[in-house]
């Protein structure tokens, strides 16, 4: 698995240093998020910061205290200079920004988890079906594990990478694989390897069982295609509204406003820049959802 992206504070020791100091308030806040465990360890925070869940709680909260303490002084200060008699305002500005550096922090995890799975789901379906080939020619599971870390599919390489590194290094093949799955957070993947471990240890038909996963995912991948076409059929007739018509529409009617008396200033260039600018925010905004709403499977 890759190295997670640079976390604010939490890579910095001496601020995990003082963070010590905040671990009962970590230890009463972890309970507040009872999933967030879960998620530091799918996320791969866990791994690659050696910081545990109270720990990286009590590093958010340092954090946010200090950065909303340095915003209430710098508006206190401020406030004080151009005069001002309500000090109280960088308070609780200050508390405001603390919180929602603090929520921010929480939000971290998970947002690396949605697109670690987002990638591991992209790539799925092609490393399980060279699985799939290269076992049902004959090749030892380990082998073909191996043969998929070497390969190009992605975060799943990477995942395969680790299991040969540890399978090499004398841990039992099956304990490893069950490991993975249970610090995966691709729902498919996981059920992936479950099949696989279950199969591994029932002495049962690998391939055929891979053969099931593999067409049960097929069915999920059409599925999700099918639901994607219908979400897209409303967003490109509200398109068609926002994009197309209106402006058109929105053009005539402002220039043939112009023409009457009083009207002249319906006309101005400004009006129509402003129209120009309008549109292409929308066309962004459009791009944005489009992609949000695009299947993990289909990838691309």
């Amino acid at each position: 698995m890759a190295k997670v992206k640079k976390i604010p504070f939490v890579g910095n020791q001496y601020l995990r240093g003082v963070a010590h100091a905040f671990l009962g308030v970590g230890s009463l806040l972890q309970k507040l998020n009872p999933y967030l465990d879960i998620t530091l360890k799918q996320s791969g925070i866990t791994q690659d910061y050696k910081i545990n869940t109270r720990g990286y709680i009590a590093v958010a909260f340092l954090g946010s205290l200090m950065m909303g303490a340095t915003a209430a002084v710098a508006i206190y200060i401020a406030i004080m200079a151009g005069g001002g008699k309500d000090p109280a305002i960088g308070l609780v500005v200050g508390a405001l920004i603390g919180c929602a550096i603090y929520v921010y922090m929480l939000m971290i995890p998970k947002s690396i988890v949605n697109n670690r799975v987002k990638y591991l789901d992209r790539n799925l379906l092609f490393a399980l079906r060279s699985l799939l080939i290269q076992i049902r020619s004959g090749v030892p599971i380990f082998n073909a594990i191996a043969s998929v870390a070497s390969g190009d599919y992605g975060p799943i390489s990477s995942e395969f990478k680790q299991v040969v590194d540890k399978v090499n290094s004398g841990a039992p093949v099956v304990e490893v694989l069950e490991e993975l799955a249970v610090r995966n957070p691709s729902i498919y993947f996981r059920r992936a390897l479950w099949q696989l471990v279950n199969s591994m240890k029932s002495g049962s038909d690998v391939g055929t069982n891979l053969a099931e996963i593999i067409a049960s995912l097929s069915k999920e991948q059409l599925i999700e295609v099918h639901q994607y076409k219908s979400t897209l059929n409303p967003l490109a007739m509200m398109y068609m509204m926002v994009a197309v018509i209106m402006p058109s529409l929105g053009i005539t009617l402002l220039i043939i406003l112009s023409t009457f008396p009083g009207m002249e200033s319906v006309g101005n260039p400004s009006v129509f820049w402003g129209m120009l600018v309008f549109l292409i925010f929308m066309q962004f905004i459009f791009m944005g959802i489009i992609k949000s709403k695009r299947p993990n499977l289909i990838g691309g």
